[in-house]
Parts: structure tokens; sequence; C-alpha cells
């Protein structure tokens, strides 16, 4: 049934283009580890709005972090499943 937590740690995102920041790496990484725990079962449940009022830092200035719609996209999906999952 859908994502594992094992999908969430293999993702790979992609860098935004030339001239964007996207989101910080390190916000990123930190919260999908917290999702991929609780779909693995192995730590707290991660309730849709959670997932919806997810907010990343930009990356300092100078680097580029991960594609800003890439982030978005996975989160959505993440959401919609966690409304069955997890309840809103």
């Amino acid at each position: 049934m859908g994502l594992t937590g094992d999908d969430i740690r293999n993702f790979r995102f992609r860098k935004p283009a030339i001239g964007r920041r996207g989101y910080r790496r390190e916000d990123v990484e930190a919260f999908l580890a917290r999702v991929a725990s609780a779909l693995d079962g192995s730590g707290p449940a991660v309730t849709a709005s959670e997932i919806h009022d997810a907010a990343f830092r930009k990356p300092p200035i100078g680097n580029r972090g991960y594609d800003e719609q890439q982030v978005d996209d996975l989160l959505d999906q993440i959401e919609a499943e966690s409304k069955v999952r997890f309840g809103a």
C-alpha cells in the first residue's frame, strides 16, 4: 500500500534550476526522516496537517538545496496517503 519508509529514505531530489536556491537539504531530510519512521511504525505518526504545514528554509546564498516543486510533489503524495493511514 503506497509509500514505505524506504521509499522516502531512497528518494533523490534534483537541484533547483541555476539561479534558484530551493529548500535547505538538512531541513527536508530531517522532516522526511520523521515521515519515514512513521511509515515504518518505528516513530510517532505524522499527521496530514503536519505534512501540509511543513516549511523549509532556503540554503545559504551560493548553495542550491533541493528542487522545491519536487519536494512539494512528494509531500502532496505523502499527505494524501497519511490521511488514509494516520488520519487528519
